[in-house]
């Protein structure tokens, strides 16, 4: 019987009061890898990143490594952000990387979405909108990331956001 197990693991540390680190790990019967990047604040670029490959396939994984300086650069907060991830981390380097590297911004989003709502959730419901209206305009990519944010449900709705 075949079996197959992988574990992803993200986490999100603030260094200082405008830079995030995101660490992430894959770990499974055929690859083990860990990837670091680190976002500076406000405009949410990646100023440093690195990572490691522990377990591999072939001798060819390791110069994806030196693939991921080409993310350097970039802002998470771009709308093609996704796809310059996939065609220069991912199609040039490796998928693995180019997902755990997803998966941390996306991450680092959520903690600052929740740490913003935090901030107006004991307020009254127009300060809330007037949160969720300017950070759903401002962040593209939030939009259709979840079902909260998707284009039909009651959130985008009632601030009558469309993609």
């Amino acid at each position: 019987m075949l079996t197959f197990s992988r574990t992803r693991l993200i986490s999100v540390e603030p260094l200082d009061e405008t830079t995030f680190q995101c660490h992430g790990i894959l770990d499974d019967y055929i690859y083990n890898m860990e990837l670091d990047v680190e976002i500076k604040l406000p405009d949410f670029k990646i100023t440093a990143i690195s990572g490691k490959m522990k377990r591999i396939t072939t001798s060819e994984c390791h110069k994806a490594v030196g693939k991921l300086k080409n993310a350097i650069g970039l802002s998470v907060l771009d709308p093609d952000f996704e796809t310059k991830v996939k065609r220069i981390v991912g199609r040039q380097g490796c998928r693995h990387f180019a997902d755990l590297l997803m998966e941390g911004c996306d991450s680092l989003m959520q903690l600052v979405t929740y740490v913003g709502w935090q901030q107006v959730s004991t307020k009254d419901s127009a300060t809330k909108d007037a949160f969720w209206k300017k950070l759903l305009e401002s962040t593209p990519r939030l939009c259709n990331s979840c079902s909260v944010y998707a284009d039909n449900s009651p959130l985008m709705k009632k601030l009558g956001i469309k993609n």
